[in-house]
């Protein structure tokens, strides 16, 4: 079996930092129950999401993982966007 670690910086640029602070606390129950290979970071500067992810799991874990974080961004978004209309 290969061995490897990979890294992925995830950037989300928001409006302000409310909303990315709202989406951080949104991400933060699915960020608890990653694999124990898996550690994400997250903080919120300059209206932007910073998303930092390091994993040695296999390729297609770490894209499941991606696509959560950011499915989770979208309903997020779409329900903020709703809730301000």
């Amino acid at each position: 079996m290969i061995s490897h670690e990979s890294s992925f910086k995830i950037i989300i640029k928001c409006k302000n930092n409310e909303i990315a602070q709202i989406i951080a606390k949104s991400l933060e129950p699915e960020n608890q129950h990653v694999d124990n290979n898996t550690t994400i970071s997250m903080q919120v500067k300059d209206c932007k999401l910073i998303v930092q992810l390091e994993s040695s799991s296999s390729v297609s874990t770490i894209r499941n993982t991606i696509d959560d974080i950011i499915s989770t961004i979208n309903t997020v978004e779409s329900v903020y966007k709703s809730v301000k209309s």
